[in-house]
């Protein structure tokens, strides 16, 4: 082969598609279909299901196989109502001011949220007084992901790269939880166990950590306190944990343990001279 050729070779090779890889069949690996299903959730919290001609949704069908049919048509559903019991917990009804001193920022899944609780029963409520103002992200059946996504926005909105009095109380649900589309498209709060039972061990603590570090880089240790009520958790990479003293539902904890797992907080907060001594 001569230099031209040698050449000519070299400009016209273009690294090799994910089907030339054998990754897929298909041309390309996102379809329009797929980024904006994708973009979709993401950015607006909404998925596409397949519904009756009538737009009803069969409450008892998997979503697994929620697929077109003869008789169905394509739907576009907001999921913010899936996440909540009661509605949006986001804003405090009385420790609300975004000018507090200290600003605290609760993430996390059911728990955080106050499930079966009412919202000044919950522990992120509990952290507000007169200096200090709350907000409730909780979301049902969500992941580590979700928080970090919700995270991201919080941190953007409320411009924490310069305002700096602001701390991020993360409550750590199932590590093994993400978010996930079905093959047919539709979005998931939550894969399911069976899917994520597919998974390894070195998989779910990567997905964990990965997140876990993502955050303590970026945003500083010293700014997030970290919990769970996840034992599987190492203990080395919590701050304190989430302990069941009374219940609410079948399995969420009640009014008493959200009060305890908030006095942790405050203690934690004291320490780092973040709540004076007459914040109780």
């Amino acid at each position: 082969m001569g230099i031209v050729d040698k050449v000519k070779k070299i400009i016209d090779w273009k690294p090799p598609s994910s089907k030339e890889s054998g990754i897929i069949n298909a041309d390309t690996l996102y379809s329009n279909e797929t980024i904006n299903y994708v973009e979709m959730y993401y950015n607006d919290n909404k998925r596409v299901v397949n519904a009756n001609e009538d737009g009803t949704i069969d409450p008892n069908i998997d979503l697994r196989y929620n697929r077109p049919g003869k008789n169905t048509k394509a739907v576009t559903l907001n999921i913010d109502e899936a996440y909540y019991l009661n509605g949006s917990r986001v804003e405090d009804p009385k420790y609300n001011d975004r000018n507090a001193p200290l600003q605290i920022h609760c993430f996390g899944d059911s728990w955080t949220y106050g499930w079966d609780v009412e919202q000044e029963e919950a522990f992120p409520h509990l952290l507000g007084d007169e200096n200090t103002s709350v907000w409730n992200y909780g979301a049902g059946k969500t992941g580590l992901d979700y928080c970090v996504k919700k995270i991201t926005e919080v941190y953007q909105e409320f411009n924490h790269k310069e305002n700096e009095n602001f701390i991020y109380v993360i409550t750590i649900p199932h590590s093994f939880r993400r978010m996930h589309f079905e093959d047919n498209g539709v979005a998931r709060r939550c894969w399911d166990k069976p899917r994520a039972a597919e998974e390894n061990e070195y998989n779910h603590y990567l997905y964990f950590y990965h997140h876990y570090e993502i955050l303590n880089r970026l945003i500083g240790r010293d700014k997030i306190i970290w919990g769970t009520w996840d034992r599987e958790i190492p203990q080395d990479k919590i701050d304190i944990f989430f302990d069941i003293h009374d219940t609410a539902g079948p399995d969420h904890p009640g009014k008493e343990s959200h009060k305890l797992y908030s006095e942790k907080i405050k203690n934690i907060l004291r320490g780092n001279g973040w709540y004076g001594e007459e914040q109780v």
